[in-house]
Order: structure tokens, then C-alpha cells, then sequence
């Protein structure tokens, strides 16, 4: 299989593994969710998953129950080796299973596991075919130029990535280390001898505390949008990740009531037009 084809298959399975992903998780969530670690619409993670079948199982075409059976195997040790390199470079787990029945450190599940196997099903009797035939159609040149562009993107697309959410890291440090010293510091004026002076400075550290905590909530919104289920083997991590899952999901529920007022308030004052009309 040339190289350049092999680029633009892993592109392809990528740009389709992000719809079908946006698609299930906009379902579950009951509301459009931008999934992935890029900012791109792909998921690597499915074009490598495609590029693994299409290289290591696609022979076994003529077996229909071997190829589901190695396609779980497969897709479910690139899914699980993938979680695990993505908490040891970020030190959070980006995706997490616990809650489904036979999972595997929350890294894999079975449900997950079988849908890969129907998708790779899919991917060698309908998909692919059609990919080749339509790729076929193009010459070596523009094969080239397109692989070398497709590299290039998601390249710099990775590149970007990495650095958002080594900053999101970071922003989370700060602000676990400023929390605590401000908490430090309201404890210590709640202990001693009330005065108006403490009084303000008390309502200054809280307003300090909550100004960190909505500056927070704005950075982690893309990744608690792609990442839904993050979660992190630190207490106090996973606890501060619950907090800002929270506050998504009231912000979400606030926003939604807003938008159902004004469309009131809309429909009211379009009924008094016609009215006076």
C-alpha cells in the first residue's frame, strides 16, 4: 500500500471517525458536542484504528467472525495503550469506562469494544471500497500534494493541541496553589477577632477565589466538551474536574432557560403585533 494513500485513508477514517463520534456523544448528551483532543474535525485515534485493520486483519475478509473478533482485539489495545500514553503525558485521564459493565481499568469497555467491531465490519465490506474507488480517480501528484498537506495540518493541529492543554495543566496548578493559599488565608482571618477591616479583606479573598474559579470554567469548557467523562487518578484533581463538570452543566441548564425566555418574550411581542394589526 503506498504511502501516500495510506495518509489520506488515516485522514479520511479520521475526518468519519469524528462525525460518527459527534454524532453518539451529541446523542447521549442530548446536545452538539465538538468531540476530540484537536481542534480539527478528526479523530486520529479512528484513522490509526482503520489503518491497523486495513494493514494487519483486512486478509482475513473471508472470516467474518475472525475479523470482528481480531478488529476488537486490535482497536480495543490501540484504545486502551492510547488512554494510557494520553494520562501519562497529561496526568488525566481523558476518557473513563468505570461506569460501564466489563471494563478494563476504565480505559476499554465491552460495549465500546463490539461497537469498534461492527465499525471495522463496515469499514472492510462497505467503506472501503468506496474510498479506493473514489481515490482511485485522482493522479499521483494530486495524491501527493494532498498527503503532504493532510501531514502538514494535522501537524501543526497537533503541535497547538499539545501546547492548549499542557497550558490547561498548568492553569489547573495554578489554580488548585492559589486556591489553597487563599482558603489559607480566609481561615486564619475567620479566627481572629471580627473588625470591619477583616471583614472586607475576608469578602475580597472570596471574590479572589471566585474570579479564579470562572476563569477556570472558561479555559476547561473545550476540553470538558471533548472529553465529557475526564477524570484524573489525583483526588484532589478529579474532585476540582467534578466541580467544573458541574459548573458546565449549570451554565448549560442556565443558558437553555435563557434562550426559552427570549423566545417567549419573542413570541409574546409578535402575538401583540398581530393584535394591534
Amino acid at each position: 500500500m503506498e504511502l501516500d494513500l495510506l495518509i489520506l485513508y488515516f485522514f479520511c477514517y479520521s475526518l468519519l471517525g469524528y462525525l460518527i463520534e459527534v454524532a453518539y456523544c451529541s446523542r447521549l448528551e442530548k446536545r452538539l458536542v465538538n468531540m476530540g483532543f484537536l481542534h480539527g474535525p478528526y479523530l486520529p485515534i479512528y484513522g490509526f484504528g482503520a489503518v491497523l485493520i486495513l494493514l494487519f486483519f483486512s486478509r482475513f475478509s473471508d472470516h467474518l467472525l475472525l475479523l470482528f473478533v481480531l478488529s476488537v482485539l486490535g482497536t480495543s489495545a490501540l484504545e486502551y495503550l492510547t488512554s494510557y500514553l494520553l494520562e501519562v503525558l497529561f496526568h488525566a485521564k481523558l476518557w473513563d469506562y468505570s461506569t460501564y459493565p466489563l471494563n478494563i481499568h476504565g480505559r476499554v469497555c465491552a460495549l465500546n469494544a463490539a461497537l469498534f467491531g461492527l465499525l471495522s465490519l463496515s469499514l472492510i465490506y462497505v467503506i472501503h471500497p468506496f474510498l479506493v474507488q473514489l481515490l482511485s480517480k485522482l493522479s499521483a501528484s494530486t495524491l501527493s500534494i494532498s498527503a503532504h498537506m493532510v501531514l502538514l495540518i494535522i501537524s501543526i493541529d497537533t503541535t497547538s493541541s499539545v501546547f492548549r492543554m499542557a497550558a490547561f495543566q498548568k492553569q489547573l496548578f495554578d489554580f488548585r496553589l492559589k486556591v489553597r493559599e487563599i482558603e489559607e488565608r480566609i481561615d486564619l482571618v475567620s479566627k481572629l477577632k471580627p473588625t470591619k477591616n477583616l471583614e472586607n479583606l475576608k469578602e475580597r479573598l472570596d471574590g479572589e477565589r471566585e474570579l479564579l474559579k470562572q476563569r477556570l470554567e472558561r479555559a476547561s469548557q473545550r476540553i470538558l466538551d471533548a472529553f465529557p467523562s475526564i477524570t484524573s487518578a489525583n483526588e484532589e484533581k478529579r474532585l476540582l474536574f467534578e466541580v467544573l463538570k458541574k459548573s458546565a452543566r449549570e451554565g448549560r441548564v442556565h443558558r437553555k432557560e435563557q434562550r426559552l425566555q427570549i423566545r417567549r418574550k419573542s413570541g409574546k411581542s409578535g402575538s401583540r403585533r398581530n393584535d394591534h394589526a
